[in-house]
């Protein structure tokens, strides 16, 4: 980045933008899934119960139509300085595998501890939109769209496109940004806590290798292991626990790799510096950011309560 934009780069405009940029993908999404599953329900109201079809509801808002848009309100934004290239070990790739798969489980066993606590005061359990979603879908609509297209997509947007805005102002910055951008953006909190967890490992392995491809690849594998074999593949008692032994198996291990990797994470710092005190006046007091908090914080809320 040359000095003029050192010196002249409205930080806060920026971050206002990456989060109207949020915000507008979340209303879009929600908005064109409406209008969507209306048009069909004057059809056939079946439509919406079959899997394919919310599945293609994701396609049409998110890849289509919210994903391009929010490209285009980002494009204005300079990109960090490009980073070399640097690639990682089949060990590596494993290793970071591992610790994403231990963040998930840890952050996913407090978020059934808050999901049971909040079902205990309403008084009625609180629904996981995505478990609707993948109970009333085939297994090949499942591993196309939970465990391919949308890891891609989502990693290109988050991982891709926001991180490399953002990597500017410092890797701590845009690592955490991202990720609680990622976060919201799943608009519930069944998955809100361990996306923003993996959202931090995907980042740093994006920062540290300078390419998305770890990150699709990572992104898939936790999908697939979530979404099809947890869900769709085992049929039988046997399979249930040989699955639990193999997962407490890779938590266990992703707990070591991370123990030990922890002290050995470096973080660059940006190319425009933001005073410490000023962080979180800077990235998330500001118009954008505040638009798509209220908006992501209210969905989030209201599927928890209704």
């Amino acid at each position: 980045m040359n000095s003029e934009l050192k010196t002249n780069v409205n930080v806060k405009s920026v971050f206002s933008r990456v989060g109207l940029a949020a915000a507008v993908l979340g209303v879009v999404v929600n908005l064109v899934q409406m209008l969507i599953i209306t048009i069909f329900n004057m059809v056939n109201p079946a439509f919406e119960s079959n899997g394919w079809f919310r599945y293609l509801l994701i396609a049409v808002s998110f890849y289509l139509i919210g994903f391009p848009l929010c490209c285009l309100i980002l494009k204005g934004i300079p990109d960090g300085h490009k980073r070399e290239e640097e690639s990682l070990t089949f060990g590596g790739f494993i290793k970071f595998f591992l610790i994403s798969y231990f963040v998930m489980v840890l952050l996913n066993l407090f978020t059934m501890g808050f999901i049971l606590v909040v079902g205990k005061v309403k008084g009625a359990d609180v629904v996981n939109p995505l478990e609707g979603v993948i109970s009333n879908s085939s297994i090949w609509a499942t591993i196309i769209f939970a465990g391919i297209l949308s890891p891609i997509i989502e990693e290109i947007l988050f991982r891709g496109v926001m991180l490399n805005k953002l990597r500017t102002y410092g890797d701590k910055i845009a690592i955490i940004t991202t990720a609680l951008l990622f976060g919201l953006f799943h608009e519930n909190f069944s998955q809100f806590f361990y996306a923003v967890g993996l959202g931090v490992v995907f980042a740093y392995v994006t920062l540290k290798t300078g390419t998305i491809k770890y990150s699709i690849g990572l992104h898939i594998m936790i999908n697939m292991m979530g979404s099809v074999i947890g869900t769709k593949v085992l049929s039988s008692n046997t399979a249930t626990m040989i699955f639990g032994v193999v997962v407490w198996v890779f938590v266990i291990a992703g707990l070591i790799l991370f123990i030990k990797d922890f002290k050995k994470m470096s973080l660059l710092p940006g190319e425009v510096t933001i005073e410490k005190g000023d962080v979180v006046s800077e990235t998330w007091l500001n118009m954008g950011m505040m638009i798509n908090l209220i908006i992501s914080l209210s969905l989030m809320i209201y599927i928890l309560l209704v």
